[in-house]
């Protein structure tokens, strides 16, 4: 069998249906597909819409830098911190006014 990825689906019942139009030759290479897996042809096609929606998850969760401006950064996170009388007095005056949103 073929070596491939597994998307976790949603438990619980499915609700939510999509139609899709598909060029017949698309239609048939996932039939094929499918049946080379051992997959329903809805389970498959939802497999990979899982799978793609993961990998553009990950992608957006990522910050990709050049590794001078990442050692620019990391020297930044890394320095002592510095008070600024302006901001303190503001945080100061402003204690139990402002709520964490979470």
């Amino acid at each position: 069998m073929f070596a491939s990825q597994k998307a976790t689906p949603t438990p619980g019942k499915m609700e939510a249906r999509k139609e899709l139009r598909l060029h017949r030759a698309d239609e048939e290479r996932i039939r094929a597909a499918a049946a080379a897996v051992g997959l329903q042809e809805a389970d498959f096609i939802r497999q990979a819409a899982l799978l793609r929606a993961q990998e553009v998850e990950r992608r957006l969760s990522l910050s990709i830098l050049p590794t001078d401006a990442f050692e620019a950064f990391r020297a930044a996170v890394e320095a002592p911190g510095k008070v600024v009388p302006g901001l303190a007095r503001a945080a100061r005056a402003s204690k139990g006014r402002l709520k964490d949103a979470g």
